[in-house]
């Protein structure tokens, strides 16, 4: 199908992945752990991404361990990582200096 995501090369991968400084290449799949305040706060991170990745229609393999939580972006149909992961990537990016701008812009007094 013509529509369907093609896996990048390898060199392309590193290419793409030089706008992602805190994104890494771990077995084949891009992968990035978050470091949050608290358990509840990866919980609603979770499922913030979640929200997005529904609305994008491709999904991260998501781990919690208490306040660290790790994301997996990988295109299984295509084998590999495609242009479709690393426009998750970016709208993940996107939520996650959303959120720590509002964290930093509430402050007591």
């Amino acid at each position: 199908m013509p529509n369907e995501a093609q896996k990048l090369s390898d060199e392309a991968v590193q290419t793409r992945l030089q706008k992602f400084s805190y994104w890494s290449v771990e077995n084949g799949e891009l992968q990035r752990t978050f470091v949050l305040p608290t358990f509840p706060a990866a919980v609603f991170f979770v499922s913030a991404v979640a929200h997005i990745a529904e609305l994008g229609a491709h999904h991260p393999d998501m781990f919690i361990s208490y306040n660290k939580v790790s994301l997996r972006f990988v295109t299984h149909s295509a084998g590999g990582i495609t242009d479709k992961d690393f426009a998750m990537v970016q709208k993940v990016d996107e939520l996650w200096n959303t959120l720590n701008s509002l964290d930093a812009g509430s402050t007591s007094g």
